[in-house]
């Protein structure tokens, strides 16, 4: 995350507009750009992964009838599941910004690490971001390759501002290139958790390699949901991290050029993927956390009640009280997390 000069000199007199700019945005993207994955009226798929709250750890031995689902509070009959270890098609995003520069290397090193506990058939791909992405590495299972494109994405900095909204959108589209069929597609951010507010103000000081229209949270968040791909994030603080969100804490003006907090938390919640937060010490430790994505369940059924084409379905899955007494070994000590993507789009 990125705040010039330039933007505190303008921001009293230009403030009143970039609100009223940002009230009036498209909430909506086009059908062209909603892709729908493993999703239909007939048969929805789902992948859920299930942690002790206490220690972390995937439980894994579980089966359908310890599961209870609910689509819009209706409860759900699970008529396929299974435990497979699929494989995975990985993008790993590097952000560039001045305050993530003092971590950029320990995460770096951490993706490096986490290419030797991807299996053979896993493929990955790498990118940066800004204000925009760049692809460094396109879809591969070649470790030389991907490794080469972490070190080129650790020697690189950008000028430019955090516009997370535009760069998920832009990140979904290379996810959804994978060239896995059926793999778990996932997005690994590697990023201080911080992002800037996209405006003209902040788009012409610290966003002037962004494209002409930048995508707001709305039509992230609709196009991550009808894509089917997971979100996770490794996020590190720096000190120059701690210094600008305070110092913005305590500006009147914050709101228009940052430093916001949760914008990658909350894709994350959206799509069930894991939120890790780590410093430069067990980077490596914390990165090869995010393998767990492989040990998610899938879960597949029939919806009970029909909806229109393109209602937003809300979805809850939760652990059985029968299955607490059925699997205690499993179960026992620190309570049951259950992580899930929170709805889809019929």
């Amino acid at each position: 995350m990125k705040i010039s000069i330039a933007i505190a000199l303008c921001m009293i007199c230009i403030a009143p507009g970039i609100a009223q700019q940002n009230a009036t945005r498209s909430a909506s993207a086009s059908r062209a750009d909603k892709p729908v994955i493993r999703v239909s009226t007939q048969f929805v798929v789902l992948d859920a992964l299930v942690r002790n709250k206490r220690t972390g750890n995937s439980i894994a031995g579980l089966d359908a009838k310890d599961f209870l689902l609910t689509e819009d509070g209706v409860p759900q009959s699970i008529s396929y599941f299974t435990h497979d270890q699929l494989p995975l098609s990985v993008v790993l995003l590097f952000d560039l910004t001045e305050t993530v520069q003092p971590v950029l290397k320990p995460l770096a090193e951490g993706a490096r690490a986490i290419l030797g506990h991807l299996k053979t058939q896993d493929e990955v791909s790498v990118m940066v971001f800004s204000s925009h992405t760049e692809m460094l590495q396109d879809f591969t299972t070649d470790r030389a390759l991907a490794t080469h494109a972490i070190e080129v994405a650790s020697e690189r900095k950008s000028n430019e501002g955090t516009f997370i909204h535009e760069d998920v959108y832009e990140a979904i589209d290379q996810g959804m290139k994978s060239t896995i069929r059926d793999s778990r597609r996932v997005l690994v951010w590697l990023t201080d958790g911080t992002a800037n507010f996209e405006n003209s103000l902040t788009q012409k000081t610290i966003g002037k390699e962004a494209p002409a229209h930048l995508h707001n949270r709305e039509e992230a968040t609709s196009k991550l949901l009808h894509s089917g791909i997971v979100v996770a994030a490794l996020i590190d603080k720096s000190a120059k991290t701690d210094a600008m969100v305070a110092a913005l804490d305590i500006s009147p003006l914050s709101f228009i050029a940052g430093a916001r907090l949760g914008d990658i938390n909350r894709y994350a919640d959206m799509t069930g993927g894991p939120i890790l937060n780590t410093n430069k010490k067990e980077v490596g430790t914390r990165l090869a956390e995010l393998i767990d994505l492989r040990e998610r369940y899938t879960l597949g059924y029939k919806p009970l009640t029909a909806r229109p084409s393109g209602t937003y379905c809300k979805l809850h899955l939760a652990v059985s009280g029968a299955a607490y007494k059925e699997h205690p070994d499993q179960l026992k000590g620190g309570g049951v997390l259950v992580r899930m993507r929170q709805g889809y789009y019929r």
